[in-house]
């Protein structure tokens, strides 16, 4: 217990780090560290002035990592936003430092000497550029979009009345200046959620896009991705931290319904078989033969990947595997007829007297599996039926 926290932001104005409650952290937990750029540093050489806050770093009361890039929203024409990692490019990490102590100290020799002192004393913080892919994944789970959307406009406008069943969507539409831009709709009524602003805000009222709803949604993201890095709790922004309980709770709810999938897959499709992990353990399935059929089942999670996330596994398997195709509709024993019977009568007509019949009774023989794949393409039950079911059945 209070073995390590993260402190990023709070929602402070301008101040941006709240050092009553640093300070009061200090006490209670091992390892503090604070996520800085220019105005949190300004805030701390503000209060703890530069000797006492190098004192605190130097003797690991404060582990400061100041920021070197952040997530930011962008705003194209067309209603079509971005969220991308930004950075100056000519801002170094001593340039921050020497910039932050210039605002309360304005002499470039002592201001270039702290900068050199506490560069040594501290490191960066960067957000790995895979976030914001990880980011762009989440605009297109709609369940979390309807989650969190209504949490970012209460927030805002707790008068304001959402629709019964809201709708949201992401589209990419093409690009701006080489970047992604995505276009969102929603039915949420914009014009009165303003109007409603006007009234709740007053002159603080500020016209209502989505960009501060994406960018909050990416920040939660690289939130958890913070407090994975550094393997601690996480001090950030309330709505952060419910856009981020909505994070998890979608991810456990999104494993508890596929766990849920395999269950009643297993049960229906596989019925009186071992489970493969089962048969694996107990020893049924041999090391060789596991990977034998991993290596078949590649089609088989080929197919699965492309299920639905919000639909029955087992359902959709029994739609795939009654598909009706041109062959299907025809009787098995016409089929037969025309590809194998049909065959020796045609070699006969040309001349090979009974040997044509004889060849097509030869043929009749391949294996059914070839037949299937012939006419219909490969389909799930196929995986199940011929490799799976066999090495899993009860009495092996």
């Amino acid at each position: 217990m209070f073995d390590k926290i993260c402190i990023k932001s709070k929602d402070l104005g301008d101040q941006k780090i709240d050092i009553s409650f640093l300070v009061d952290t200090m006490l209670f937990y091992g390892k503090v560290i604070v996520l800085a750029h220019k105005e949190e540093l300004v805030t701390l050489l503000r209060y703890f002035g530069e000797d006492f806050l190098c004192e605190l770093i130097i003797t690991g009361r404060l582990d400061l990592r100041l920021r070197e890039n952040i997530l930011g929203s962008m705003a194209f024409p067309d209603g079509r936003f971005n969220i991308e990692l930004l950075e100056r490019s000519n801002e170094s990490y001593s340039k921050i430092i020497y910039e932050a102590h210039r605002e309360l100290n304005s002499n470039s020799f002592k201001n270039m000497k702290f900068s050199d002192h506490l560069s040594k004393i501290t490191e960066p913080f960067r957000y790995n550029p895979e976030i914001t892919q990880q980011i762009k994944e989440d605009f297109q789970n709609v369940e979390l979009l309807k989650k969190t959307l209504p949490i970012y406009i209460l927030e805002r406008v707790p008068t304001f009345e959402l629709p019964d069943n809201l709708q949201i969507d992401i589209d990419k539409k093409g690009s701006f200046e080489m970047m992604d831009a995505y276009s969102l709709k929603s039915n949420i009524d914009l014009k009165k959620l303003n109007a409603e602003s006007r009234k709740f805000h007053g002159q603080k009222h500020h016209d209502f896009n989505f960009s501060g709803f994406l960018l909050t949604l990416a920040e939660s993201k690289g939130d958890i991705f913070i407090s994975s890095h550094f393997e601690s709790e996480l001090v950030t922004t309330k709505l952060n931290s419910d856009f981020i309980d909505q994070q998890f709770q979608d991810l456990i709810q999104r494993r508890l319904k596929s766990q849920e999938n395999i269950e009643l897959f297993e049960q229906y499709a596989l019925g009186d078989c071992h489970t493969i992990g089962a048969a694996f353990v107990g020893g049924i399935v041999s090391k060789g033969e596991l990977l034998d059929l991993f290596n078949k089942a590649d089609k088989f999670r080929n197919w699965l990947s492309k299920v639905p996330k919000d639909k029955n596994l087992f359902g959709e398997y029994q739609k795939e595997i009654s598909k009706g195709t041109f062959a299907e509709k025809l009787p098995t024993k016409t089929v037969r007829f025309m590809l194998f019977e049909g065959a020796g009568i045609a070699l006969d007509l040309m001349g090979t007297g009974g040997l044509g019949t004889a060849i097509a009774t030869g043929l009749s023989t391949i294996d059914n599996f070839l037949l299937d794949k012939l006419l219909q393409g490969w389909k799930p039950n196929q995986f199940i039926d011929q490799s799976l079911k066999p090495l899993l059945k009860n009495g092996n």
